[in-house]
């Protein structure tokens, strides 16, 4: 199953969908822009893409008011509810942007909205009409700022596409076709951009076993599309070979021109490709094999063992592709298929001898590291147990730890880089936790599925901080998102539910 960025278990992602469409949610009321974006330099940094560098380090090195020792005393400066209903339609699916004086938002019910970053003023407000969203709503992810557009990615179901906006006044810049036009199709994904590049998943309808995901590649300045690849070749699917989509952000190498991705689930109910439940690498390098998955490493394969999957060959023969049989959407239970997919964003770090790795963390539970030149196994190790709706939550690197939330039970841990070596756990005691981790100067924060913005030392473990959102902004703040906390301007951006609190110290 991003944003997320969008990244969210498959049946909660449809149960969502669903109540939502039959809510008949409105989108947040028309508003002329009514403000300017604050004075775009400041010594707090920004967050311009998802996960703060392209790296996805989802960490920021520019703060230096707000640590340990003041997070405590974090109160509200201001807040903005994006409305939407009684089911939260205009949920906050992604992390706040923060780039050019401005913070960024896109939301569930097709509003994409700029803020003065400093006072929370609107600036500007488009509402994108999408005739039919794909699961999760009409944007389900984070939009990137780039070059002074910004991009982000509408859901719209059986025709997934892009937008870019001009980052001051709002003007549409250019649409792009949609990636993908068959039946069913959507994107969760969020975009990232590279050497002009907008880099970014689509995914196929859930357990269609003639269906397969993929990625694009598409220029910035005017949103044609340069590349569409699918996860499963075309000659492997044709042999049978089906799923993979990618539904986060991918991590660039920003030296080498390469990106990482996570991908999902084999949609053929009795053989698994290589790429699909893997980290794939994709060269961006303008040459022969541009756009060319030219690298993977495999994860978990769905059934978690070959044995097991030998074990129940003669009944996933027999009934395995029987709709009334379905354990989880798209996942056949008597395939023993698990739902196993790498829903959460990949980081690319390096260990303490200098070697760059790639890691994620896939649904299985396990935080999967590989060398990122070879695409060979590095270490692993569990960050929770193995679940259809678990370990979907973005992880950060905070130069020696990767830092995130393992579930089933909601539980903030940190690894080492080098080893995967347990430093700390910490509970945020939330059952099922889709939202990002961030560190800054010493803190690492979460929004939790309770509604609550909780910081913790990132060296020791030690809470620091949980406090209602719900209390700051008047707005609801409970929600199966995966939204996140981006910090800049020595201020914390919290997204949660329909609300967006920036607190100061």
């Amino acid at each position: 199953m991003t944003n997320r960025p969008g990244a969210r278990s498959t049946v909660l992602r449809l149960c969502i969908a669903v109540g939502l469409i039959a809510a008949g949610a409105a989108a947040l009321p028309a508003a002329a822009a009514t403000g300017a974006c604050a004075p775009a330099e400041h010594s707090g940094g920004e967050w311009a893409t998802f996960g703060a560098d392209l790296s996805n380090t989802r960490t920021q090195p520019a703060e230096t008011t707000i640590g340990i020792a003041e997070v405590p005393l974090l109160a509200p400066a201001w807040s903005f509810s994006t409305g939407g209903g009684s089911l939260g339609f205009g949920d906050l699916n992604g992390t706040p942007i923060v780039s050019s004086g401005c913070v960024y938002l896109n939301t569930a019910a097709g509003d994409v909205i700029a803020l003065n970053a400093d006072t929370g003023e609107l600036v500007w407000q488009h509402h994108e009409e999408v005739p039919l969203a794909g699961l999760g709503g009409d944007f389900v992810s984070s939009p990137v700022a780039a070059d002074g557009l910004l991009v982000a990615l509408v859901n719209r179901d059986s025709g997934p596409y892009a937008i870019a906006f001009d980052q001051i006044t709002g003007a549409v810049a250019w649409r792009s076709r949609p990636v993908e036009t068959s039946p069913g199709y959507y994107t969760n994904a969020t975009p990232v951009v590279h050497a002009g590049i907008v880099v970014f998943g689509f995914s196929a309808p859930e357990g269609n076993p003639a269906s397969r995901g993929g990625y694009a590649l598409l220029d910035l300045r005017t949103g044609r599309i340069l590349d569409r690849s699918y996860v499963v070749p075309d000659a492997d699917f044709a042999a049978g070979y089906a799923g993979g989509g990618v539904w986060t952000a991918p991590a660039i190498d920003e030296e080498q021109g390469f990106a990482y991705m996570g991908t999902a689930n084999p949609y053929s109910k009795k053989i698994e490709h290589p790429n699909t439940n893997a980290i794939i690498k994709v060269d961006l390098n303008r040459g022969p094999t541009f756009g060319d998955i030219v690298g993977s490493y495999k994860g978990d394969i769905d059934q978690l063992s070959p044995a097991f999957r030998d074990l129940v060959e003669p009944v996933c023969d027999a009934v395995g592709e029987e709709p009334a049989l379905q354990l989880v959407v798209g996942n056949s239970a008597p395939c023993l298929q698990l739902d196993l997919d790498f829903g959460a964003p990949p980081n690319l770090f390096r260990d303490s001898s200098g070697r760059l790795l790639i890691g994620d963390l896939q649904k299985s539970g396990v935080y999967h590291v590989a060398d990122a030149g070879s695409m060979e196994p590095a270490w692993q190790a569990a960050f929770g147990a193995s679940c259809p709706a678990c370990n979907a939550a973005a992880t950060a690197f905070d130069g020696s730890s990767i830092l995130g939330v393992g579930t089933p039970g909601g539980v903030m841990l940190s690894r080492g880089r080098d080893d995967g070596a347990l430093g700390w756990a910490s509970p945020v005691a939330d059952g099922v936790h889709y939202q990002s981790t961030t560190v800054a100067n010493g803190v690492a924060y979460t929004v939790d599925g309770n509604g609550f913005v909780d910081a913790f030392d990132a060296s020791t473990g030690l809470p620091l901080l949980r406090r209602p959102v719900l209390a700051d902004s008047g707005q609801p703040a409970v929600a199966v998102t995966s939204s996140g906390v981006a910090v800049a301007r020595n201020t914390v951006y919290v997204a949660a539910g329909n609300a967006l609190v920036a607190y100061q110290r």
